[in-house]
Parts: C-alpha cells; sequence; structure tokens
C-alpha cells in the first residue's frame, strides 16, 4: 500500500536527507564484515525509502530528529545489507559441495550422493538448496521467481525424483 506524506512529514524527510552521507559512512565504517555484500546494495536508496517511513512514525516528543532518523537509517541499512549477504551466500554452497578437488575423508555415501547431485541441472540443484538446505519457504521462492507456490512444490517434487533416479542409476 502506497501512501503520500503530508506536507509536514515532506518538510522533515526532506530536512532529514542531510544525515543520509554520514550514516552511512558511519556503518561502513563500524561494520568492516558488511563491507563486501553492502557494495552490492544500494546503500543511499535504502536510506531514503528509510527517511520516508520514518517521516510517517516520528513525534517529536519522544526523540531528536538525529536520534530517530539516524537510527532508522541504520537499520534498514542492516537489514538490506544482511538480506543481500544471505542471498550472495545461498548460492556458493553447491559449488563447494561439487567441488573437483578430491576429498579422501568423504564416505563413499557421501561421494555417492555428491555424484548424484552433480547430475542435476544447476537450476534444479539451487532449488533444492533453497528449499532443503537453506529452508526457504514455498511463497519466498516464488516471489522470487515470479511464480506460484504450488508451482514451486511441484518443481522441487520434480527434482527430487530426478535425484532419486540419478543415484538409483549410480554404480
Amino acid at each position: 500500500m502506497t501512501r503520500r506524506l503530508t506536507p509536514d512529514q515532506q518538510d522533515l524527510a526532506e530536512s532529514c536527507m542531510k544525515f543520509v552521507q554520514p550514516v552511512i559512512k558511519a556503518f561502513l565504517f563500524k561494520n568492516p564484515d558488511l563491507r563486501q555484500s553492502a557494495k552490492r546494495v544500494d546503500l543511499e536508496s535504502v536510506a531514503y525509502v528509510a527517511i520516508c517511513h520514518a517521516a510517517v512514525t516520528y513525534r517529536k516528543r519522544k526523540s531528536k530528529p538525529t536520534t530517530y532518523f539516524s537510527s532508522a537509517i541504520r537499520h534498514a541499512l542492516f537489514r538490506a545489507v544482511l538480506t543481500q549477504q544471505k542471498l550472495d551466500g545461498r548460492y556458493i554452497t553447491v559449488e563447494r559441495i561439487l567441488d573437483p578437488q578430491p576429498q579422501r575423508h568423504r564416505t563413499r555415501q557421501e561421494q555417492r550422493a555428491l555424484r548424484a547431485i552433480s547430475m542435476l541441472s544447476a537450476y534444479d540443484r539451487y532449488l533444492l538448496e533453497d528449499r532443503l538446505v537453506e529452508a526457504v519457504t514455498l511463497e519466498q521462492l516464488g516471489s522470487e521467481q515470479n511464480l506460484d507456490p504450488r508451482t514451486i512444490a511441484k518443481r522441487v517434487k520434480e527434482a527430487i525424483l530426478k535425484l532419486k533416479k540419478a543415484e538409483s542409476h549410480l554404480p
């Protein structure tokens, strides 16, 4: 649902735009572990949206604009960067599992499972990883792929059947 800011809220939001750059700099300085993921997020846009949302809920008698809006920007930045970090990390695991370097400490069962997984298409591997390993909901997967959750559920079942079939054909 979209909602317009009142003229007072709009003036407040515009006056608080000056907090964006200092808060972003402080955020990046205080969170060096998030810098890599932050490079893939439009931090300024996230901050401007946070200011607009905060302008709607701001109450002058409860806090100062600097505190309230800086906190709103910082929280929005954290959410956006952690979401990006989760998305970035979601697709690394399959490549690590399918690492061509042989690992001698793997059991025969694990090696067999890895060979079966490698026989799946990339889409099926990512789908199974998202749904079964990362426990991403069908609704989330559906919204990411612009598909109905029932379609995603059907594709997950098909990928599982493909995996079972691939595993059964292994020596």
